[in-house]
Order: structure tokens, then C-alpha cells, then sequence
């Protein structure tokens, strides 16, 4: 490498007009040229076109470009881009988050993984023309933290999780892998439940906290203390007095957001079953009677309406909210023809997809590869995906555990720009 920098430098070109020697000042001249031709390109761009073309890139690549300029890191940190890139990675292929609860340990343990990725890749490759398929993916391991009391089944609400125990409690994101710290609540109670909420008009992520009483009946409690805080620079909690009131169970509680209404499962009073609305615009609480089911309900999104998913024998029970009103929900039965019993395993429905597939997974983590289960009842088509890296997985309180199961399976996780 020297011999040929040192021939470099002696080398001479003849032009037609004039014998040049090349130099590494001319080279540097030349570079600093290109770059300066570079700039000037990118001065000319509106300021739009510029969104435009950086709202297409992914999170790792926008986190190298806010130390390409001041300009860049001003526009990837702005309000506005932060709202136009993330409708952008809404309209986009989302990925899965999985929750895992290890029982010995009392621990959740975050995972995601993108099956249409490689789904993308079994397309350019022969298929069988068999109503059946099977491809495989790689999780991400995120993190851990306390199960119950601490922390309800967290979902990820436009690409962010809330999580944590009430004296530290985290907002996390997974596209960058960095948490920030929510102000302390002042409360003597352990016995808490928070919720995670997004408004789409001013593009403001707003946390729910709760407490709950003393269990009346079966661990069942009722809420009390309520907060709100806007997430923010200074923001603090704020205390809500005018809710409806309702009961929670100690140790489950689903919840969901959907187009700027949060949903978390609750009781009208120790044994009827209610879903609670809270508008986080207005910050609105309604309380929906729910299906009288005596089965634990999954909140789940389709084509914009909230439904409560039962997994039963031999298959599943869609309730979807027509008018939360009046409380008139839509029911629909699905009887499943598919083998639920596979390597050793029961599967159950947790997840259902913008698309109307249901994605079964089993209750209890058993030997590898974890394995998901995609069904489509229009079309009556199944088709398995591999997950590989979380039973696998070498990590303390984790792989010395023979008692993990399954909590909750989430099929909107977007990309986020937020704690970047």
C-alpha cells in the first residue's frame, strides 16, 4: 500500500495542454470539489423533496444522517417529519412483537421478528402448488422486565411499548433500541396498570396510569387514582377526576389503540365484562358493555374497528364493535378445520392481521423452532413460519427457565423515530 501511494504521488499525466502532477493536495482539492458539487445539489432541493426522499429511508440509515449536517439532523428531528414518517412506515409491511412471561422468574420478555420479509424472498423462489407453506425468520431480542403487578400485556403502539415498574416506568422504542424515562408516580400503591395511547391529529403519545383497590371478588379490583401524561420535555402527571366507574382484574387486562382511542378490558362491576374507551385527544373516558363470555378476551384491530377475540375449541369467536353507543357488537364464529396440535403442542388464536388472517401460536414454549401458525378462513389456506432466536436464545432467567409461555402476540409494529 505505501509503494503504491508513494507512486502515486510521482506519477505524471500528459494533457494536450500542459504536463499535470498529481499530488495529494490536488486530490484532496478534488474531493473537497465533488463535495462541495454535492452540497450545492442538495441546497437546491426544496426543503419538501427532501421529506419526501428521507421518510423512505429506515431508522438506522436517518440515524447516521443526523450527523451528516445540521440541516439534516433538523428536519429527521422535527414534529412534522416524525408524523409523515410514521404514516409512511403505517403503510408499510409491519412486524410482529411477541411477549413472553417467565413464570419461575416473574419476568416479560420482548421479542420481534418480520415474516414478510422472508416471505418476500420464498416469492422469487418455485413454490409448491400445495394450499399449505412454511418459511422461517430470525426474532430480535429486545429486553425484560417485571411481570405482574408492575406491568400490564404491552403492546406497541405506533412503533413505542410502555413498560416498567410505577417508580421507573419506560417508554421503549424497538426500531432504535432506546428508552426514556417517564416522571416518577407519586403513589403508595404497586398495584398499578398503565396504558400507552397515540393521537394521530397532533401526533401526541399520551400514558394512562391507573391503581387499583383492594381485590373484591376473584383478585378483582376497582380503579382508582387515574393520570395522564403527555409525552414530552417537562410534562408532568396529571390527575383525572371524571371517569366512569370500573373494575379490573389484578392479572389481566388487554388494551389497544386504535385511530386515536384507547381500549383496555375492564368490568361494570366484579363479574360483567366491559371494554373502556379513552379518547386521548380529549382525554374522554366511555365505558362499552362487552360480550358476556366467561373466557379471557384478546383486543385486537380490523379494517379500523376494535374486536375481542375468544379462542374456543375447535376454533374462534370474533366480536367486532359496531356502535360503541348503543354497545352493539357484530359476532362471528369461525369452526377451524386445521390441526391445532402440532409438535407436541397446542396452538390458539392470538393475533389477527389487517389482512384477516388469524396467527395461532402455542401457549407454552416448548422445544424449537418456535412456530406460528398464519390461517386465512376466506381463503381456508395455512401457512407456517419458523422463528428462530428466541427458543434458542442464551440469556439469563431465560434459557434456565422450563416454564415461559406466550402472552400476547402484536402484528402493528411500525417503525419510529422517536428517543433517536
Amino acid at each position: 500500500m505505501k509503494r503504491e501511494r508513494a507512486k502515486l504521488e510521482n506519477d505524471r499525466v500528459e494533457t494536450s495542454d500542459a504536463i499535470v502532477e498529481i499530488t495529494p493536495a490536488s486530490s484532496k482539492r478534488q474531493t473537497k470539489k465533488i463535495s462541495d458539487d454535492r452540497s450545492k445539489i442538495s441546497d437546491l432541493l426544496p426543503i419538501d423533496l427532501k421529506m419526501e426522499i428521507l421518510k423512505r429511508l429506515p431508522v438506522k440509515t436517518l440515524a447516521r444522517f443526523l450527523c451528516l449536517s445540521k440541516e439534516y439532523a433538523s428536519i429527521i428531528s422535527c414534529r412534522d417529519f416524525m408524523k409523515l414518517y410514521l404514516t409512511e412506515s403505517t403503510n408499510s409491511p409491519q412486524s410482529l412483537i411477541f411477549t413472553f412471561e417467565s413464570k419461575t422468574h416473574r419476568k416479560h420478555f420482548f421479542f420481534s421478528a418480520s415474516p414478510w420479509e422472508q416471505e418476500e424472498e420464498d416469492e422469487m423462489s418455485p413454490q409448491n402448488e400445495d394450499e399449505s407453506s412454511s418459511s422461517a425468520c430470525v426474532a430480535t431480542y429486545h429486553m425484560k422486565c417485571h411481570s405482574q403487578p408492575y406491568t400490564t400485556v404491552a403492546p406497541s403502539v405506533h412503533g413505542l411499548i410502555c413498560y416498567g415498574h410505577p417508580s421507573k416506568l419506560m417508554v421503549y422504542n424497538p426500531s432504535t433500541r432506546r428508552s426514556i424515562t417517564l416522571p416518577k408516580i407519586d403513589s403508595q400503591r404497586i398495584n398499578m396498570y398503565h396504558f400507552l395511547g397515540y393521537d394521530p391529529i397532533h401526533g401526541d403519545y399520551k400514558v394512562l396510569c391507573m391503581t387499583v383497590g383492594m381485590h373484591v371478588y376473584k383478585g378483582r379490583g376497582m380503579a382508582q387514582e387515574l393520570r395522564v401524561l403527555t409525552l414530552g420535555n417537562g410534562n408532568s402527571w396529571r390527575l383525572i377526576e371524571d371517569f366512569p366507574p370500573h373494575f379490573l382484574d389484578y392479572h389481566y387486562s388487554p388494551d389497544i389503540c386504535i385511530n386515536g382511542v384507547l381500549y383496555y378490558g375492564a368490568l361494570l362491576d366484579i363479574k360483567r365484562p366491559a371494554v373502556m374507551s379513552f379518547d386521548v385527544k380529549s382525554e374522554k373516558f366511555h365505558l362499552i358493555k362487552g360480550p358476556d363470555r366467561d373466557l379471557r378476551p384478546k383486543l385486537k384491530s380490523f379494517n379500523g374497528k376494535l374486536v375481542v377475540l375468544f379462542s374456543t375449541n375447535g376454533g374462534f369467536e370474533l366480536w367486532v364493535l359496531e356502535d360503541a353507543v348503543k354497545h352493539e357488537w357484530e359476532k362471528k364464529l369461525f369452526v377451524s378445520d386445521i390441526d391445532c396440535w402440532r409438535n407436541g403442542c397446542m396452538f390458539q388464536a392470538f393475533c389477527l392481521t389487517d389482512e384477516g388472517e388469524f396467527i395461532f401460536a402455542p401457549r407454552e414454549l416448548g422445544k424449537p423452532p418456535f412456530s406460528l401458525l398464519y390461517y386465512d378462513p376466506q381463503e381456508n389456506t395455512e401457512g407456517t413460519v419458523h422463528i428462530e432466536g428466541i427458543t434458542e436464545l442464551k440469556l439469563p432467567l431465560w434459557d434456565n427457565d422450563s416454564d415461559r409461555r406466550l402472552i400476547s402476540i402484536f402484528s402493528g409494529q411500525v417503525e419510529n423515530l422517536m428517543c433517536l
